[in-house]
């Protein structure tokens, strides 16, 4: 799609933060052209030719426009050596390139270009402020930018679809007036026939920070609908990244898991992976979020690295509910602990120092209160909770954040715990 489309054209990846934009930024990135963006000494494929820019390292620039612009000055220049070779470019044509992008830097800087982009004058930001939202009188400096861009890809009639691909991430880890200030210059500057843009980012972010940087109403509809409107006149096609399922995410943690150090012999390996996976695979306990998974992933190996043999649990006081299920109560409670351990800071202090605690929970995984009820002070530890579950049915929640609670259903197998079969898997 991105190679047939007819450019201008902007394409985001949503996500959310931690699910994975940037892998899949680059893989799009190999698979376009070929080569990472950290293989600066390799030529990329023919056709595409890729920038790419980490948004949230410019944000305190005066103008973010200007520091994007002056990336694609310099690697144009780079990949344009290797053209060098194969083509022939002449020293000219290379000149009057990169000449176009001196003219567009000192444009879009109110007529201060500098490599030092740190140091750019307040009377840049003066003059961004007072002539930013007009594009450049004459449509002059946009044509010559869109021949030098074309020159610099080899587009001619033999080669029509050649294009700068540029991959913008982390857009939304930058403050709201550098995000806005980046989509309009793109806008203004970067609206070419030549040029594909593609965002990594977490449109709630976005969104989110549009409506504080355009003062449009927090938590209003119209807020929300001008934000979104805006948005996508820039982004014409949204993709969203695939939640993973239980069974995908309990294999995630399973295969990060294989390959770290847990101390223990292989035979005992074999046994913790394969137990603790047959919890996640029939309780659905974990974040739709690898980043979330990795650390819960250390988490555990610490634990299995102070614990190789887990204590067994003593059958009088065995759930039947896990059992019937074929599943070991040590590896539910080390799931328990593991989640909060990593996820629920004050859940996880409250058990360190009274491992008691755990029948308040369960009680609280029974039924919790209701989110707008003033909670019994016995819940404070879980204040800053969002709850999976009401008593009788699964609620809908975010399937990435880590303040949800999905612990409910494990935590009711689980039934009666005493302190003694909880406290080896605390202060760890």
């Amino acid at each position: 799609m991105i190679k047939t489309c007819d450019a201008p054209k902007g394409i985001a990846i949503n996500g959310y933060w931690g699910s994975g934009k940037t892998s899949a930024l680059l893989q799009l990135h190999k698979e376009l052209t070929g080569v990472l963006p950290n293989d600066t000494n390799k030529p990329s494929k023919p056709g595409m030719t890729p920038i790419w820019f980490e948004a949230w390292r410019h944000q305190n620039e005066a103008l973010p426009i200007v520091a994007l612009l002056h990336e694609i000055r310099t690697k144009l220049g780079a990949w344009n050596k290797f053209r060098n070779n194969a083509e022939k470019l002449s020293t000219i044509t290379l000149t009057g390139i990169l000449g176009a992008f001196d003219e567009t830097l000192k444009a879009a800087s109110g007529g201060v270009m500098s490599p030092a982009l740190s140091k750019i004058p307040e009377i840049a930001a003066q003059w961004e402020k007072d002539n930013y939202h007009n594009k450049l009188a004459s449509q002059h400096l946009s044509q010559l930018l869109e021949e030098a861009i074309d020159q610099a890809l080899g587009k001619d009639k033999n080669n029509p679809d050649r294009k700068l691909v540029i991959f913008i991430d982390d857009l939304d880890r930058c403050m709201p007036d550098t995000a806005l200030k980046l989509l309009e210059g793109i806008k203004v500057y970067l609206n070419l026939r030549n040029c594909v843009v593609i965002f990594g980012m977490d449109q709630r972010q976005i969104e989110n920070s549009l409506r504080k940087a355009l003062n449009l109403k927090d938590g209003s509809n119209d807020g929300d609908h001008h934000a979104r409107e805006y948005l996508e006149k820039i982004c014409q096609d949204i993709y969203h990244l695939p939640i993973p399922d239980k069974q995908q995410k309990s294999a995630y943690l399973y295969d990060l898991l294989k390959n770290l150090d847990l101390s223990c012999t292989p035979k005992q390996q074999r046994t913790h992976l394969d137990e603790l996976k047959r919890i996640l695979d029939n309780y659905d306990c974990l974040p739709a979020n690898p980043r979330k998974i990795k650390a819960l992933a250390n988490r555990l190996a610490t634990v299995f690295r102070k614990l190789p043999m887990l204590p067994a649990m003593v059958s009088t006081t065995t759930p039947n509910a896990l059992i019937s299920k074929g599943l070991k109560v040590e590896y539910g409670l080390l799931t328990v602990t593991a989640i909060i351990y990593t996820f629920h800071r004050s859940l996880n202090e409250q058990l360190a120092q009274n491992p008691t605690y755990i029948s308040t929970l369960i009680g609280y995984a029974n039924n919790p209160p209701p989110p707008l009820a003033t909670p019994d002070p016995i819940f404070e530890p879980m204040r800053s909770l969002v709850p999976s579950f009401n008593g009788t049915a699964d609620l809908p929640v975010n399937p990435s954040d880590s303040h949800v609670f999905r612990l409910h259903r494990l935590l009711i197998d689980l039934g009666t715990v005493i302190e003694a079969e909880i406290k080896p898997f605390l202060n760890l």
